[in-house]
């Protein structure tokens, strides 16, 4: 009589210790192909000064006793006339066990594919199955916007995105304890976050009827916010207010016209945000997981902030989905609102299929998601079954550019195209083209590579060719290098290159 429940508790150890080794296995693989992938991009000269180089920098500053130093923005040498990310803190000890983009590289990967054990707690606890954890969690990881932020150099917002997973896990299942922790980590990763654990905030205190920490979460996301927007960034900035409000012209001049407009105009926020091919955006946010997150809108609400933040600009790489870093954080709520949506879908359907069982309509559920999913990998996903995914090739042209830096003494002064940037960040002067000076400080070394396409990040081409044009008529700066459209100029020196035009500015 005791053997059966002995069985049945021996396969049950088996099947959680299954479970566990299936979701370790999903990590390590998403860990070790985004490395790869990412330091492979690097190799090939295909990360970026913005924004792999400023990190470089501004990490490669802290460890010589300059603290959030950084050239790389136009006027200024602080980061947080910027974006105020104190997560630089506790980043820093990672950096210095092996200075160089590299670990940031390394780093950022390890840290995103942390965020699939929530994942996977919510749905083998929601749905009552722990293959349908491990579906969550590679749903989770082949968000391709998230994908696009982990392989889109290094950024902020991209290291919130598990520290917001943990949030919300944690408040669903209301660990307000894990919560703080993980709220107060994720707003210390970019200024805006703060607005995300707001939503947080208000839902536990309308929904979970807690307001003691509704209110406590409330208060400190939304003094954060003032403190970060309107005291530490101005602070910093040259024009007293985000570098970045430009984008937001269609709504006001400044940050707190921008608010203004957004609270007494809401209508024109919402034209703005799904004008022309934001609509696209909007709609096609919740495809990877076949629309299942629209069964769980609160969920989405509370990502609201972000969608609004990427929308309502006119910078296109916020509101183009499935590239750069934007948009990466949706997909912890995009996954958990699938989650949830399914458990409510089959609690809702489950008696009217009298001849399916709950199990049989779940499967048919996940199976369905799970196959929408790698479909919608396929078409803009960056892994190798992604339909534009390409193998940055490490080529003849890129060994002769690391020939070409290998001329730039440590501590000169450079001015360099943005795809060099991050292989010359680690030193106090170092300016973005078409960026050429900074408190006083002119470049003794101009680095070009002409067979770059300049797109991205470049939105100003114009501004940036009539600048190279300029270099290759200077008498100020002598040519020392010049290979297979390669170039490197030097202050007062006399040019001992011969080179052809090769600018794709003609």
């Amino acid at each position: 009589m005791q053997t059966e429940p002995i069985v049945s508790e021996t396969h049950k150890k088996l099947q959680t210790s299954g479970a566990v080794y299936g979701l370790l296995v999903i990590m390590i693989i998403y860990s070790a192909f985004f490395i790869a992938y990412s330091l492979q991009k690097h190799a090939a000269f295909q990360t970026a000064g913005f924004d792999l180089g400023n990190w470089d920098q501004i990490m490669w500053s802290m460890l010589h006793g300059r603290p959030f130093w950084i050239t790389q923005y136009a006027n200024t040498t602080n980061t947080l006339g910027g974006h105020v990310e104190f997560i630089l803190l506790l980043l820093f000890p990672l950096y210095g066990l092996h200075p160089g983009p590299e670990t940031l590289l390394v780093f950022q990967p390890l840290l995103v594919a942390l965020g699939a054990l929530p994942v996977y707690w919510l749905a083998e606890e929601r749905l009552r199955s722990q293959v349908a954890g491990l579906i969550f969690a590679a749903v989770y990881l082949l968000y391709p916007a998230l994908q696009s932020a982990v392989a889109f150099d290094f950024h902020g917002l991209t290291v919130a995105v598990p520290f917001l997973t943990y949030a919300l896990w944690a408040m669903y299942t209301r660990r307000y304890r894990l919560f703080a922790v993980m709220a107060i980590l994720a707003m210390t990763c970019k200024e805006d976050i703060p607005l995300l654990v707001l939503m947080m905030g208000l839902y536990i205190l309308l929904m979970q009827r807690n307001p003691r920490v509704g209110l406590a979460t409330v208060g400190v996301s939304a003094a954060w916010f003032v403190i970060a927007n309107f005291v530490i960034v101005p602070a910093y900035s040259v024009s007293a207010d985000s570098i970045h409000i430009h984008r937001y012209s269609e709504l006001g001049d400044n940050m707190s016209q921008v608010i203004l407009t957004l609270v007494t105009n809401p209508w024109r926020a919402i034209q703005i945000a799904t004008a022309g091919d934001k609509r696209f955006y909007w709609i096609r946010f919740t495809m990877p997981v076949a629309f299942t997150a629209l069964l769980d809108p609160l969920t989405l609400v509370l990502a609201a902030p972000l969608l609004f933040i990427n929308t309502l600009g006119h910078h296109p790489p916020a509101y183009q989905l499935d590239l750069y870093h934007s948009s990466g954080p949706l997909a912890v709520y995009v996954t958990f609102a699938s989650i949830n949506g399914l458990a409510r879908l089959i609690k809702f359907a489950g008696p009217k299929f009298k001849h399916a069982s709950p199990g049989f309509l779940r499967g048919a559920l996940l199976t369905m998601v799970l196959l929408v999913t790698l479909a919608y990998q396929v078409q803009f996903g960056h892994t190798p079954i992604g339909r534009f995914f390409r193998w940055p090739a490490v080529t003849e042209h890129h060994t002769k550019a690391k020939k070409m830096l290998a001329h730039i003494p440590p501590q000169a002064v450079v001015a360099a195209q943005n795809n060099l940037v991050p292989h010359l960040s680690q030193r106090q002067w170092i300016f973005i083209l078409p960026n050429l000076s900074l408190r006083d400080k002119q470049p003794d070394y101009i680095a070009l590579d002409m067979r770059d396409g300049l797109d991205p990040p470049y939105h100003f081409v114009e501004e940036y060719c009539a600048h190279i044009n300029e270099f290759l008529a200077s008498p100020d700066y002598g040519l020392i290098f010049a290979d297979d459209g390669l170039l490197l100029f030097q202050r007062d020196a006399f040019d001992t290159a011969a080179f052809d035009q090769m600018s794709p500015c003609q």
